[in-house]
């Protein structure tokens, strides 16, 4: 019986290639490339907020890319942010004072953008939701911070 080599795309199961876990996982790293490119333009460009996409990407990378998840924990600007949400579901003052802000640029791009229509309403409530919960989050400690 031929094995298949660590090498090899599919794996080996009864004579037939499993693609099966190769293609989750360039599934996965996909999810992961692309959230940390919304992340990365985001941090740019003020249209979306930057730490959800890393933190999707983080969790994607953790399924499909181990390494590179270890990298963004690593990482010198975002890894410290993400490892308080990651491990303690902590934001720091100055990370909601940041979400915060940008959402509610967000918020006026959208009221400005759509009018007063119910929708608008519903969009700006969710983002005050969105807020509201972000600001209750727990800090670190000062000396942490």
């Amino acid at each position: 019986m031929h094995h298949a080599h660590a090498s090899s795309p599919g794996r080996q199961r009864h004579g037939r290639t499993d693609w099966s876990q190769p293609a989750l996982e360039r599934t996965w790293r996909t999810v992961g490339m692309a959230s940390m490119a919304i992340g990365v333009i985001n941090a740019f460009i003020p249209l979306l907020p930057t730490t959800v996409f890393l933190l999707i990407g983080v969790w994607a990378y953790g399924k499909g890319d181990p390494a590179m998840r270890e990298r963004l924990l690593h990482h010198p600007r975002y890894g410290r942010g993400l490892r308080l949400w990651i491990e303690n579901r902590q934001i720091t003052r100055r990370g909601k004072l940041a979400a915060v802000g940008g959402i509610a640029l967000s918020a006026a791009v959208t009221a400005a953008t759509l009018g007063p229509r119910p929708v608008m309403w519903v969009i700006v409530a969710g983002l005050a939701g969105l807020s509201l919960y972000l600001a209750t989050r727990a800090e670190p400690a000062p000396d942490a911070a």
